[in-house]
């Protein structure tokens, strides 16, 4: 299976199936990246003079530093604590590991993007290895978004206006991330 995700278009054939979901769970994509170490869509969220402050990726990792090839699926959330008012970065921070924990898969860790980035990277992943087929990783993915979903009602509170002026970091410029956690949160 390993090898097979490292066919690009087999990717695209997952990302084919998920961006549909990802868009009506959650909202439209802001950018997908792919390297060798990952091949993700995600939603980036800046605030005004802070730019990056968290974003919400879905995909595959290269997760070992031996393998060559990608090694998980699933999802992050990245948070940036270095920068621009590292107080409110800090609240950020406090938020998304205090309604996380239930969420991850592993431990948070720091990360260190190649654009000066610092802050902390929380994971949903399984390896690629335990998957039989295509629809698992789909299923799995899905799973995810939905799990990820939970967290609108988080955000919707707005603790102490942590979200108030946070945008998505593409057009449309003006959607709030309290707009969209509104329109996008699933009620049982």
């Amino acid at each position: 299976m390993q090898e097979k995700i490292s066919d690009r278009d087999v990717r695209r054939e997952i990302f084919k199936e998920i961006k549909p979901f990802f868009k009506e769970k959650l909202g439209k994509f802001t950018h997908q990246r792919v390297s060798d170490s990952w091949h993700f869509i995600g939603l980036g969220f800046v605030r005004e003079e802070m730019t990056y402050v968290f974003g919400i990726n879905v995909g595959f990792f290269n997760r070992e530093e031996l393998n060559s090839q990608f090694s998980h699926v699933g999802m992050n959330v990245l948070v940036r604590t270095n920068g621009t008012n590292k107080e409110l970065r800090s609240k950020y921070n406090d938020f998304f590991n205090k309604h996380l924990k239930d969420w991850t898969t592993a431990q948070e860790e720091k990360y260190t993007s190649f654009r000066g980035g610092v802050g902390f990277e929380y994971v949903r992943m399984q390896k690629i290895s335990k998957f039989n087929n295509i629809e698992g990783i789909i299923d799995y993915l899905k799973d995810a978004i939905l799990q990820t979903n939970k967290i609108f009602p988080y955000i919707i509170e707005n603790p102490e206006s942590i979200f108030s002026h946070v945008v998505r970091a593409a057009p449309p410029w003006h959607e709030t991330i309290l707009e969209l956690a509104s329109v996008n949160y699933i009620t049982d």
